[in-house]
């Protein structure tokens, strides 16, 4: 499993979606933004709580089972829609809560013991109850090691923790500056002539 970092940025990439997309602009302080931020950054990590199951964290036997799958992706999406519309309408809250939820399997099938086309993947019952797992040849994020405490608190996971705050910190930069472009090209468009009907109308 990639560590929370990687999954939090994705949560927090999900809340841009939400503030650019809403049909409420959501144009005030940050600060009122913060409950939706914080719930999209915990759906996007909480696939993990599987590891808190059973007991022997962090070594748990029921890790990357069920919880990583877009069958409770789904379920848990559509329950907290029920509870929650976090955007303008039931669907579109469902569509972002499950953006959220499986921006942690996507990372997750990206993530190996080696970086590359290695085929060192650790695998997702994503389409369960059907019991295969998924994983992707091409490995973008190191996995974090939990086989026990001091595993967790490891050299190799300080560094696998170092590579993903480098690489989302880079992404998220790089998704700032083309979104202020576009921005940018929006406010310097010229304003378009007057409709062909209207012109006619005036004649």
């Amino acid at each position: 499993m990639a560590s929370p970092i990687a999954h939090s940025f994705a949560g927090f990439w999900t809340s841009l979606v939400l503030r650019r997309r809403a049909k409420t602009r959501l144009t005030g302080p940050w600060r009122q933004y913060f409950p939706r931020l914080g719930v999209l950054i915990l759906l996007a990590n909480a696939p993990d709580l599987d590891l808190f199951i059973t007991p022997g964290f962090p070594r748990s036997a029921l890790h990357r089972g069920f919880t990583h799958s877009l069958a409770v992706a789904i379920l848990i999406s559509l329950a907290l829609s029920c509870a929650w519309r976090i955007a303008p309408g039931f669907w579109r809250s469902t569509i972002l809560y499950f953006a959220a939820y499986s921006s942690h399997l996507l990372i997750d099938f990206f993530t190996g013991t080696k970086i590359g086309w290695t085929n060192t993947g650790f695998g997702m019952p994503l389409f369960w109850p059907w019991g295969k797992t998924f994983s992707s040849p091409l490995i973008l994020f190191l996995g974090i090691h939990h086989k026990d405490f001091a595993a967790l608190f490891s050299l190799d996971n300080v560094w696998a923790c170092t590579y993903e705050l480098l690489t989302c910190t880079i992404v998220t930069l790089v998704m700032g500056l083309l979104w202020k472009r576009k921005l940018k090209s929006r406010t310097n468009r010229p304003k378009s002539e007057a409709p062909a009907h209207l012109l006619s109308n005036l004649q």
